[in-house]
């Protein structure tokens, strides 16, 4: 093989490709062609027009090693902020649609000579920070020939830490690649600025607590109980056991199997409480009393004994639990659309979401580069909707954004069978929880509109016209020009067409016989409605309809307004994301509604959660600077995530959210800047409660399910925490409103050292106990980075959670195992180990 290889690159050595190349000379090209990306600086100097307020210089830089003349080839890329200003003679880019980029030879191109590189600066409009957002996958095309992806622009695997390596992107090194403005304090979350920041752990053993902490937890006299020998379950009759089985076996994992000759455990739906979901839990004198209202409060319960165990203790000392919890929704976005997860992944997902007593799972099942669920009758939905390829036509696929790369059967394309779907709903009820289906709509709705477009074209071609236009998503003779918050130009559904309806009403019914068979009930679908940019102002149908309705106030009020109605019609509760949710008339909408509030704190954030609540509807609370989990842990360019909202969202940070009280964060965090803020609510106070606390998992940058659980856990740890135990140190709400900043003091020393101690408990029972079980359910979560500095001429090292192996290398670039009371001297890197040891966490430098 070596041989052959050689031989051809002697060949296109010898003034190889002539105007127009072969597939071998194409395919050799791709294999041989080198790719660098450079991020130079995010804050240059000066800007090209029309965006002279901020951008971004980059340069791509691309060297062979052999001759190559053809100039009959096109480079196609996904670059999530469009370029539009180059500095080259030779390439043109243009910018195609959402990140999609193509690169031209222009004439004045005389082709690459032998290990000779070219280069191409250019300007990029906004910001694009994170080494995550450098996209892969680099697509080298020819008219008439097979498309190849460029190897030097595929990403490896580190076979220490199994994290993500991009070979192609060159490294960051200065604040130029880190900060997006002069304004911008972003710090540089190294080693150092970690021993500075971080709180080192206090706790040498886990403390007597579980995971999201009880309401009351009282310790009896006593002996310990040992559950090595399992449990011998004793029901009442009203209870169903086969209700239990997912909580069952999650103990049967640990060690605790149901046995004859196991601890007495009694469980009684005999409880009288105010919340549907309280237990109390009684461990003493070698039994078990379990008392619930529910069902759901008994599954509780079970997952409480598998909370206070460690995998290498299955011992439980005397003591009463009793416990509801704080919120009625405790959810979980998670984002199949943009990059897919496998249904493995999502059955995964909902283990530990119900092993942290989180019940809603809302899935976003369509967006603009995928739709991920099958539905009768429209098959194009799936079989074009669903992958991307590089097909220009988009007859047979979407375009290959986000880095997607050639292979339709990658794992970041794909979809969930209707067999699959039902499979994810009884897997939900049997952890009870509720699976919430979003299509979003009337933006992010490419996968559709594309999708409907080539079932248009086909029954077009069978001359069935009727059946054509029934659920056609767009207008030909609107020409609108918009572009929308990911730079597409089509991406929005026309709402003013009645076909548009036909097809949600279509989806809505197909979705619910899903919902049917499974024996599920199908009770809220998140109809999306958020960021509509500029559409539909030349459409001749929406000119009509507002002759017809003059008094309309919004275009995309009209579609929410409406879609709810058709949603409520079919007696179930309506969601959308606030930003759209704020366009509608309040009596025109149904009664029962779910908010998503997903403004940022910093930037009065607080005040649409507030309005939506007082207004009646059920408010659930998704702050981006908080609840967003693809956004990095730390400020660090080895950190992947997106960037927009928060440039560190760690999973202290989660603990810290007071989700009661908004404003109030203006005390204790910073804008994404890294400035302090001020949040007024003098005027914007809160009259009703919110009904819960949402994580979000979007996909865009997470290529791998793997990818997608390092971004999720311990995060969502510290999430069911807060969704299900308010903190005594959290700062309560000021009914008659108040204003916040650095200075208002609200948050005292008094609360700041009770939630120290309560991080401390929390870390202690992850390091201890959590990540054990995490890794035994085969999670990938995230190691922590170590915190350390030299300390008169040693290193002093630690790991934010307790219990972790810490490792530092060498002078000789050996790794070793640090001990604290034998410190090294020196020392180039320090990093984590996984609790079985077979992974790494990532290095830092000192």
């Amino acid at each position: 093989m070596r041989r052959i290889i050689l031989l051809v690159l002697a060949i296109c050595s010898a003034a190889v490709f002539a105007k127009a190349p072969s597939q071998t000379e194409l395919d050799t090209l791709a294999q041989q062609l080198s790719v660098k990306y450079e991020l130079l600086s995010a804050k240059p100097d000066t800007c090209p027009a029309p965006h002279q307020k901020q951008c971004y210089l980059s340069r791509l830089t691309f060297s062979t090693p052999f001759d190559a003349n053809s100039q009959q080839w096109s480079i196609y890329f996904s670059q999530l902020m469009p370029i539009y200003s180059t500095d080259s003679s030779q390439f043109t880019i243009t910018h195609i649609n959402g990140d999609l980029h193509q690169i031209k030879p222009s004439s004045a191109f005389a082709g690459f000579k032998q290990n000779t590189p070219i280069s191409i600066e250019f300007y990029s409009q906004e910001s694009q920070i994170t080494r995550a957002e450098f996209m892969p996958n680099y697509i080298l095309a020819s008219a008439g020939l097979t498309s190849r992806v460029i190897s030097s622009t595929q990403t490896t695997i580190d076979p220490d830490t199994k994290l993500e390596l991009q070979p192609y992107l060159a490294p960051f090194l200065t604040y130029e690649q880190l900060q997006t403005s002069n304004d911008d304090a972003t710090p540089w979350m190294d080693a150092e600025y970690l021993y500075e920041n971080e709180f080192r752990p206090t706790l040498n053993t886990a403390p007597l607590s579980l995971i999201p902490k009880p309401v009351a937890l009282t310790l009896l006299s006593g002996e310990v109980v040992d559950l090595s020998q399992g449990l011998n379950l004793q029901l009442a009759n009203n209870i169903d056991q086969t209700q239990l089985t997912a909580a069952i076996a999650r103990l049967a994992r640990f060690g605790i199997k149901q046995h004859s000759q196991g601890v007495k455990t009694t469980l009684k739906l005999d409880l009288t409480a105010d919340n549907p979901e309280a237990y109390t839990l009684k461990v003493q004198h070698e039994q078990i009393a379990i008392s619930a209202m529910s069902a759901t409060g008994i599954f509780y319960a079970l997952q409480s004994i598998a909370g206070l165990v460690s995998l290498d203790n299955l011992t439980i000392p005397a003591l009463n639990i009793t416990d509801a919890p704080r919120y009625e929704f405790r959810g979980m976005h998670i984002d199949v659309a943009r990059n897919f997860r496998s249904k493995t992944f999502i059955l995964n997902t909902i283990e530990q979401m119900a092993a942290y007593k989180l019940n809603k799972l809302h899935l976003h099942l369509a967006d603009d580069e995928g739709w991920r669920l099958a539905i009768n009758d429209l098959p194009e939905l799936t079989e074009v909707g669903a992958k991307r390829c590089l097909d220009l036509t988009e007859q047979r696929c979407l375009l290959p954004q986000l880095g997607a790369g050639l292979d339709s059967q990658s794992a970041v394309n794909g979809y969930y069978s209707q067999n699959d779907y039902i499979e994810i709903l009884k897997y939900a009820q049997a952890h009870f929880i509720e699976v919430i289906p979003s299509l979003d709509m009337p933006g992010h709705s490419r996968a559709a509109i594309v999708a409907m477009e080539a079932r248009f074209n086909r029954l077009m071609a069978q001359d069935k016209h009727t059946e054509a236009l029934q659920y056609r998503l767009v207008e030909p003779a609107d020409k609108t020009q918009y572009s929308s918050i990911q730079h597409y130009q089509d991406n929005t559904l026309n709402i003013c067409l009645e076909s548009t309806y036909q097809f949600i009403d279509k989806v809505l019914d197909e979705v619910n016989a899903l919902h049917v068979q499974a024996g599920v009930p199908f009770k809220t679908y998140h109809i999306g409605a958020d960021e509509t940019a500029g559409a539909w102002v030349d459409s001749p149908s929406c000119k009509a309809l507002q002759t017809q309705q003059p008094a309309m106030h919004s275009f995309n009020g009209y579609f929410i307004e409406k879609v709810s109605s058709l949603v409520a019609s079919k007696g179930l509760k309506v969601a959308g994301w606030s930003d759209g949710m704020s366009e509608v008339t309040l009596k025109s909408m149904p009664a029962n509604v779910q908010s998503n509030a997903w403004a940022t704190l910093n930037d009065g954030g607080h005040e649409v959660a507030h309005r939506h609540a007082n207004q009646g509807w059920e408010v659930v609370l998704s702050s981006p600077d908080v609840t967003y989990f693809d956004f990095p842990y730390q400020s660090h360019p080895q950190e992947p995530g997106n960037h927009w909202a928060s440039r560190a969202i760690d999973s202290k940070k989660v603990f810290e959210f007071m989700p009661d009280n908004l404003p109030a964060h203006a005390e204790i965090w910073r804008s994404v800047n890294n400035h302090h803020y001020s949040a007024d609510d003098r005027n914007t106070m809160r009259t009703k409660p919110f009904i819960g606390l949402q994580g979000h998992l979007w996909s865009e940058l997470m290529r791998s399910d793997r990818q997608a659980e390092y971004m999720l856990y311990p995060r969502l740890l510290a999430l069911a925490e807060r969704a299900w135990h308010k903190a005594p140190w959290e700062l309560d709400y000021n009914g008659q409103g108040a204003k916040y900043d650095q200075n208002t003091g609200h948050f005292n020393t008094t609360l700041k050292q009770q939630k120290a101690a309560d991080w401390q408990r929390f870390a202690a029972l992850v390091g201890f106990k959590e990540f054990a079980k995490l890794e035994q359910a085969g999670r990938f979560y995230r190691l922590p980075s170590v915190a350390a500095r030299y300390i008169n001429n040693s290193v002093d090292a630690f790991a934010p959670y307790p219990g972790l192996v810490i490792e530092y290398q060498n002078s000789a670039g050996n790794w070793l195992l640090y001990k604290a009371d034998d410190k090294p001297s020196a020392v180039q890197q320090v990093r984590t180990i996984s609790v079985n040891g077979l992974r790494k966490g990532r290095a830092l430098a000192l």
